[in-house]
C-alpha cells in the first residue's frame, strides 16, 4: 500500500504474543530461532502505531489487523514460494524484506508470564517439508479457537493520526462525490459566465453604436456624446440637411470606419468579418489560438461599433457570436477541465447560441444556429449548456434594457393569420429570396477573390479599402430616407403596421404610413420605386463590405433586402385586393416584410430550423410561423441548386481546412464505358523476341504495359521491370547477348516480372462497385487496377 507505515502490517504488528511487550509494558527475550535484530526491532514501534498494553483488542482494529497482516503474508508467501516449500524463517522473510518473526504460535501456547520470562522452550518445531512457512497464517479451519486467542493477545492499534478506519473511507467516498459534482458544476458556472459577458458586451456595443452614430446626425447640448433616444427633445441640434449635415454625415462615418480598419489591420487581423467561418472550423477539430485570442476580443468589440455607427452596409449580430467565442476561450483557462480540446469547444458551441441570443434576443434561436450552422458535434450535454448560456445572456440582456425597451429587436404584433391564396405570394418570395441569395453569394465571392490578388493589394491594402468603401457607402446612401439611418431602425419601421396604437414615427418620415400614423400609405409608383431603389442599393453595398478588413456582420444587411423586397410585394397584394377583392380583409404588407426577409436571410445563409426560430423570436409573432417556414425551406432548395451558402464559400476561399459532410455520388456508368481496347500491349502469342521488346520499350514512354496471351490476360508489366529483364539478359550472356536478342520471348521468362494478381471485373459491372473495390481492398499493385479495366479484357 502508499502508506505503508499505517495500513501495512509491520513486524511488530506480526510478532508472536511471547515477542511482545506484556501488559506492564516491558520488552519480552527473542523467539526461539530469531536474531537479536528481530527483538530490536519489536521493541520499536513504528510511526503512527501506538502500544496498547490492554488485554483484548476491540473487534474493529482485530478485524483490520488480521485484514492486513493475512494480505501481507500471503503476498510473501507467493513471493517465496519458488525457493521451496519449507526453510527457515530468515529466508522465507526475506524474499519480501518483511523483518524476521517468530512463528504464531497455537492457542495453547499464548499464555504467557507477565514477567516476560523467555518463550524459547515452548517455540514451536520445525514444519515439515510439505508444510506451510513457519511465519504463514494458519488457516482458520486450523485454529478453531482463533477469536479468542487473538482477542486476548496484547498488541499494536494504528494511531488517531493515521485512522484509516470505515468512518475515514466515507469522508473519502463523500469527497469524491464532491470532487465530482465540482467538476460536473464548472461546466455550468462557465455557461453562465459566457452569457452573461456576451449579453453584457452586446449591450456595451449597443450603447456606443447609438451614440456614436447620432453624432452623424446631431449634437447633444445637455450631453456630449448622448445619444437622439436619450437625449432631452429640446437639447437635441440637428445638423441640417445642407452642406453642413453632408459634410459631417459623411466625414465623421468615414473617420469611423477607418478608426476600425486601423485598429483590426495593425493589431488583430483575426477580427475582420463575422467570425462565423473561423467558428465553424474551430468546431470542425481545428485549432485556431488568434481567432479567439484576448487580442481579438478587444479589438472586435470597439471594431464592430466603429464600423456599424459609421453607417456602413453590415450588421454586429455575426460579431457577436464571435465576441461570445472568445469569451468562452479566456474562461476556459479557469479550469484545468476545459483546458481540453474536446471540453473547450462545447464552451464555444454554448458560446455561439450565447452570442446569437444577445444579438437578437432569441435564446431558442440561438441554441438551434449553434446545433445547425456552426457545431459539427452537439451531444445532449452540449445542448442543456447551450440553452443555459443563451437564457442567461437573454435573461442578463432584459435586465439591462428594462421593461419598455422590451428584449426583440423588432418585436411587432400581428392578429390576423394569413388567408390561403397568400401562400402563393410567400412562396414567390421564397423564390425571390433564394435567388437573390443565390446572386450575392456569386458576387460577393467574386469580389472577394479580386481583392486578394497581388495586384490588388499591391495598391489598396485594408485600411484604404474599407475608408473607400465607407465613402461609397455614405454618398449612395445620403440621398435617399431609407438608406440614410441605421439598418436596424428602417428594418423596424418596415415589419410594423400602421395603426392608430402604434403611434407614428420614423414610419412616418418614411412615408409607409399616413401622417398621422393610423393607416397605410398608398402604394404609388414613387413609394414602390423607392423600396426597391433602397434593397438594390444596400444589396450592392453588402456586396463589397462583406469579406473588408473590419468587423461586419450580414445578417441585418439581408433582413433590411428582404425588408425592402417583401414590403413591396405587400404593398401590390393590398393595391391588388383593393381594387378586385379576392380576399376577405385587408393584407398587411408588414407580414410580408417578414416573410421576405425570412426568405433573403435563407437564400443567404442557407439555415432553416435556427432562421425561423429566430424571426419568430425577433418579431415575436407566433401567428405567421406557416408563411416564414415555407418561405425558408424554399429560399433554401433554390438557392443549394446553384450554390453553397456564404459561410461555407468563405471557408474554401480562406483555405481553412474544414471537413464538409460527405457527398453522396451515384455511379450509372458501366466499367465497358470507361475501358479502352486500343492499348498497346504485350502480346506473348505472337512470340516476341528480344529485340522486339527493347524496341516496344523504346518506341512508348508508357510506365508498363499489359500482358496478355491472344485473347487471355495475364497480368501487368511495369517498365522498370521489363528493363530489368533485358539488363539480366546483357548481364548473364555477356558477348552471346546479340544473338539472345533474336530469341523469343517465353511466358515462363515474363511470369516472374508480371503482377499477375490484378484483380479482374466483369466489363458490365457497375463503376461505382469498382470504385468501392479500389478504395477498400488493399491490392499488391494497386495501380493495376485502373490499367485493368482500360484494358477492356
Amino acid at each position: 500500500t502508499a502508506r505503508t507505515s499505517t495500513m501495512a502490517p509491520s513486524a511488530e504488528m506480526l510478532l508472536a504474543p511471547s515477542d511482545r511487550a506484556d501488559g506492564g509494558g516491558r520488552a519480552a527475550a527473542p523467539a526461539a530461532g530469531v536474531g537479536a535484530a528481530s527483538s530490536s526491532t519489536a521493541a520499536r514501534p513504528p510511526r503512527g502505531v501506538v502500544r496498547t498494553g490492554g488485554p483484548c483488542l476491540s473487534e474493529e482494529a482485530e478485524a483490520r489487523w488480521r485484514q492486513h497482516s493475512v494480505r501481507l503474508l500471503r503476498k510473501c508467501s507467493s513471493s517465496s514460494s519458488s525457493g521451496g516449500g519449507g526453510g527457515s524463517a530468515a529466508a522465507a522473510t526475506g524474499a519480501c524484506d518483511v523483518p524476521q518473526v517468530a512463528p504464531l504460535p497455537r492457542p495453547a501456547a499464548v499464555a504467557g508470564t507477565s514477567a516476560g520470562a523467555a518463550t524459547s522452550s515452548t517455540a514451536a518445531p520445525p514444519p515439515a517439508a510439505d508444510a506451510s512457512p513457519s511465519w504463514a497464517v494458519p488457516r482458520p479451519s486450523a485454529r478453531p479457537n482463533r477469536v479468542e486467542a487473538w482477542a486476548c493477545w496484547p498488541g499494536y492499534e494504528l494511531g488517531a493520526d493515521d485512522e484509516e478506519g470505515p468512518g475515514e473511507e466515507q469522508r473519502q467516498v463523500a469527497g469524491g462525490r464532491w470532487h465530482a459534482c465540482w467538476l460536473k458544476l464548472q461546466g455550468w458556472i462557465l455557461a453562465i459566465a459566457i452569457g452573461t459577458a456576451s449579453s453584457l458586451s452586446g449591450a456595451a456595443i449597443d450603447v456606443a453604436v447609438h451614440r456614436l452614430s447620432s453624432t452623424r446626425f446631431g449634437w447633444c447640448k445637455s450631453e456630449a456624446l448622448a445619444s437622439q433616444t436619450t437625449c432631452p427633445h429640446a437639447d437635441w441640434e440637428e445638423w441640417g440637411e445642407g452642406g453642413r449635415g453632408f459634410c459631417m454625415n459623411i466625414g465623421l462615418g468615414t473617420v469611423m470606419a477607418f478608426s476600425s480598419a486601423v485598429l483590426v489591420f495593425c493589431f488583430a487581423p483575426r477580427a475582420a468579418g463575422s467570425g462565423i467561418p473561423e467558428v465553424k472550423t474551430i468546431l470542425g477539430g481545428f485549432v485556431m489560438p488568434d481567432v479567439t485570442s484576448w487580442r481579438t476580443l478587444i479589438v472586435k468589440m470597439p471594431g464592430l461599433a466603429l464600423s456599424v455607427a459609421a453607417g456602413m452596409s453590415l450588421g454586429k449580430e455575426g460579431p457577436l457570436v464571435h465576441v461570445a467565442v472568445c469569451w468562452a476561450q479566456l474562461f476556459s483557462g479557469i479550469f484545468e477541465q476545459f483546458s481540453n480540446e474536446g471540453k473547450r469547444r462545447e464552451l464555444i458551441s454554448a458560446a455561439a447560441a450565447a452570442g446569437v441570443s444577445t444579438a437578437f434576443g432569441a435564446p431558442l434561436g440561438g441554441v438551434l444556429f449553434s446545433l445547425e450552422e456552426v457545431s459539427s458535434i452537439f451531444p445532449a450535454k452540449t445542448l442543456i449548456r447551450a440553452f443555459t448560456a443563451a437564457v442567461t445572456a437573454a435573461l442578463v440582456l432584459s435586465l439591462i434594457r428594462g421593461p419598455t425597451e422590451g428584449l426583440t429587436l423588432f418585436s411587432v404584433h400581428y392578429d390576423k393569420s394569413a388567408q390561403p391564396i397568400e401562400h402563393i405570394a410567400f412562396a414567390l418570395l421564397g423564390v425571390a429570396g433564394g435567388l437573390i441569395g443565390a446572386a450575392f453569394n456569386f458576387l460577393n465571392v467574386r469580389w472577394f477573390a479580386l481583392r486578394m490578388k497581388p495586384g490588388f493589394k499591391r495598391y489598396i491594402n485594408g485600411i484604404t479599402e474599407v475608408t473607400l468603401i465607407a465613402l461609397v457607402t455614405l454618398l449612395s446612401s445620403w440621398p435617399m430616407a431609407f438608406t440614410k439611418f441605421l439598418n436596424s431602425d428602417v428594418i423596424h419601421a418596415l415589419f410594423q403596421s400602421c395603426d392608430s396604437s402604434s403611434g407614428s414615427d420614423i414610419r412616418t418620415y418614411l412615408g409607409l404610413c399616413t401622417s398621422d400614423g393610423d393607416f397605410y400609405a398608398p402604394a404609388t409608383a414613387g413609394l414602390v420605386m423607392s423600396l426597391v431603389a433602397a434593397g438594390f442599393i444596400r444589396l450592392a453595398q453588402t456586396i463589397l463590405t462583406f469579406g473588408t478588413a473590419c468587423p461586419a456582420g450580414l445578417f441585418v444587411p439581408s433582413i433590411y433586402v428582404g425588408a425592402c423586397l417583401g414590403r413591396c410585394a405587400g404593398m401590390g397584394m393590398s393595391a391588388l385586393n383593393s381594387h378586385y377583392h379576392f380576399m376577405s380583409g385587408s393584407v398587411e404588407p408588414g407580414v410580408y416584410a417578414m416573410v421576405g426577409a425570412a426568405a433573403v436571410l435563407g437564400g443567404v445563409c442557407r439555415v432553416t430550423i435556427s432562421l425561423v426560430a429566430i424571426m419568430l423570436e425577433l418579431t415575436g409573432s407566433m401567428t405567421y410561423i406557416v408563411p416564414f417556414m415555407m418561405s425558408v425551406l424554399i429560399a433554401k432548395i433554390v438557392g443549394d441548386s446553384m450554390n453553397e451558402g456564404i459561410y461555407d464559400l468563405y471557408i474554401v476561399l480562406k483555405g481553412y481546412p474544414f471537413l464538409h459532410e460527405e457527398v453522396d455520388v451515384t455511379f450509372d456508368e458501366r466499367c465497358c464505358d470507361i475501358m479502352e481496347t486500343s492499348l498497346v500491349t504485350l502480346d506473348v502469342s505472337l512470340r516476341p523476341r528480344f529485340v522486339d521488346l527493347r524496341a516496344l520499350l523504346e518506341a512508348y514512354g508508357y510506365r508498363g504495359f499489359p500482358v496478355v496471351n491472344g485473347g487471355h490476360f495475364v497480368g501487368y508489366a511495369r517498365r522498370s521491370r521489363l528493363e530489368a529483364l533485358l539488363a539480366e539478359q546483357v548481364a548473364v550472356f555477356g558477348g552471346e547477348a546479340s544473338t539472345r536478342e533474336e530469341q523469343p520471348v517465353t511466358l515462363e521468362m515474363l511470369l516472374p516480372y508480371v503482377d499477375a494478381t490484378v484483380m479482374r471485373m466483369v466489363p458490365d459491372a457497375s463503376l461505382g462497385q469498382a470504385h468501392k473495390v479500389r478504395a477498400h481492398v488493399q491490392l499488391p499493385a494497386a495501380s493495376s487496377l485502373w490499367s485493368l479495366t482500360r484494358a477492356g479484357t
